[in-house]
């Protein structure tokens, strides 16, 4: 089903929590994506730079590691990082059409090519743009020339996909971003229709939670934080309602965003091109 979203009860911010930048660190030639492992440590690709950047809870860097190429642990357009299972660390290394694992201190582990000759034609990736891990090891991957998202099992070989122009329901147009929440659903962004398509692990559709405008989302604990530009709007996935919003800082309010994480109910992180900037919320 398709949920419309009337958002006219959020009328009066005055007693809204407001979000104020905390600190900002620069130096980014293009920064695209950040995720956080549960344990305190940020990690940013940079596209440009083709490097994987990891940071501590205070924004203080730790390690950095890759180079444009094609061998092991080098990128040819990383545009994608995950690290939500808390063990490992997923790069989407789109040119080289393969998903990357990294240890949590950036130790290369092992590549998965997501267009293997021996993979079922019907399946095969070229140009993987995203992925979440399920389960501790079950791989989604966004096919950014299909538009849609293949499964592959203990992240061996790909089984099926799902959100594809063959989907019963609504199919995406552009995802490009696709997180997890701790009840195995997963959300896919689609920047094209102002959207977050909610499926089952199985691939199963469940619904769609649209807006005006969606810049980014990120989740934390059962809260879905969607960011529109001058608010960031909660959304409680198990209530299936919204429950409040946060005003995003005036100064804040014109950057052109290419990432953002709720690294917890009090921090956030904005990440644009060049900069990354964590948040404190006031209330």
């Amino acid at each position: 089903m398709l949920l419309i979203l009337l958002i006219s009860f959020f009328i009066n911010s005055g007693s809204d929590p407001v979000l104020f930048p905390e600190k900002e660190i620069s130096g980014f030639r293009n920064a695209l994506s950040i995720s956080n492992d549960g344990k305190g440590a940020l990690y940013v690709i940079d596209n440009e730079s083709c490097e994987i950047i990891k940071y501590n809870e205070f924004l203080s860097e730790i390690k950095r590691t890759g180079k444009k190429g094609w061998n092991d642990g080098e990128f040819d357009t990383p545009v994608y990082v995950d690290c939500s299972s808390g063990l490992d660390v997923y790069v989407s290394d789109r040119n080289n059409s393969r998903i990357q694992r990294f240890d949590l201190n950036l130790s290369f582990v092992s590549s998965l090519y997501t267009n293997t000759q021996t993979f079922d034609e019907k399946l095969k990736v070229n140009y993987p743009s995203a992925s979440v891990i399920l389960n501790m090891s079950d791989l989604y991957v966004v096919d950014d020339e299909n538009k849609r998202i293949v499964y592959y099992p203990r992240g061996i070989q790909p089984y099926f996909s799902f959100g594809g122009f063959e989907s019963a329901e609504k199919p995406l147009i552009k995802p490009v971003k696709i997180l997890k929440d701790g009840y195995n659903r997963l959300y896919v962004l689609d920047r094209k229709q102002n959207s977050i398509f909610v499926y089952d692990n199985f691939g199963t559709f469940v619904k769609i939670i649209s807006l005006d405008k969606i810049i980014s989302f990120s989740i934390s604990g059962s809260n879905l934080y969607i960011l529109t530009g001058a608010e960031i709007l909660v959304y409680d996935t198990n209530k299936n309602a919204y429950q409040s919003k946060i005003i995003v800082d005036e100064s804040s309010r014109n950057k052109i965003i290419t990432d953002f994480l709720a690294y917890s109910p009090q921090k956030f992180i904005i990440l644009e091109k060049n900069t990354l900037t964590s948040y404190k919320l006031i209330k």
